[in-house]
């Protein structure tokens, strides 16, 4: 208390501009340090999942295109499935 009394305006304002100076620095170090390697790896993390999800949007394409080509082949294997029915019918009825 008796710190606080005995100290003038000036003394005050040193103080306090000193305080802001230290709080500054460390805020500048803080960024440096760990601020600005935190988003260089937080935009490599971004492209990663770019190059993810274009990867996954390819894979899915082709799937559809697997899909659809053996839904083909069922409609043919059932097609065949029935011309065979029809020639072993045929063949019981000779």
């Amino acid at each position: 208390m008796l710190l606080m009394n005995m100290m003038s305006v000036e003394d005050w304002a040193s103080v306090i501009g000193i305080f802001g100076a230290v709080v500054g620095g460390i805020t500048w170090l803080v960024k440096v340090w760990i601020v600005n390697p935190m988003m260089g790896k937080i935009d490599i993390l971004n492209s990663n999942f770019g190059t993810l999800n274009d990867a996954l949007t390819r894979s899915q394409n082709e799937f559809e295109k697997l899909e659809t080509r053996v839904n083909n082949h069922d409609v043919t294997l059932e097609s065949h499935k029935e011309q065979l029915k029809t020639l072993f019918r045929k063949g019981e009825n000779n």
